[in-house]
């Protein structure tokens, strides 16, 4: 194990406790855009090659509720999460 020592001069407890702040929200900020990636929405031809499955196949997983769908107007799409979290549920297997 790697000991770190991190030695501060020459600064004001408020300048100090900002520099921390402003590290912690940098990581958070980091981390929301990380989660957000899979919040993405898809369309069925995205979906469907994702999947490597035909559209036909994506549509029965649609009608058979194994992957949830958005109707924006006329336009269907699928939530990325959704999506790997469906495949991750397909592809568990009974102990």
């Amino acid at each position: 194990m790697v000991k770190q020592v991190l030695q501060i001069e020459n600064t004001n407890n408020e300048d100090f406790k900002n520099e921390i702040l402003g590290g912690v929200k940098n990581i958070l900020l980091d981390f929301s855009k990380q989660e957000n990636k899979h919040d993405k929405l898809l369309t069925r031809e995205e979906t469907a090659k994702m999947l490597s499955i035909s559209l036909v196949t994506l549509w029965k997983y649609t009608k058979e509720d194994i992957l949830p769908a958005f109707r924006i107007g006329t336009k269907v799409r699928y939530k990325k999460s959704d999506v790997l979290q469906a495949l991750q549920q397909m592809n568990q297997f009974e102990k």
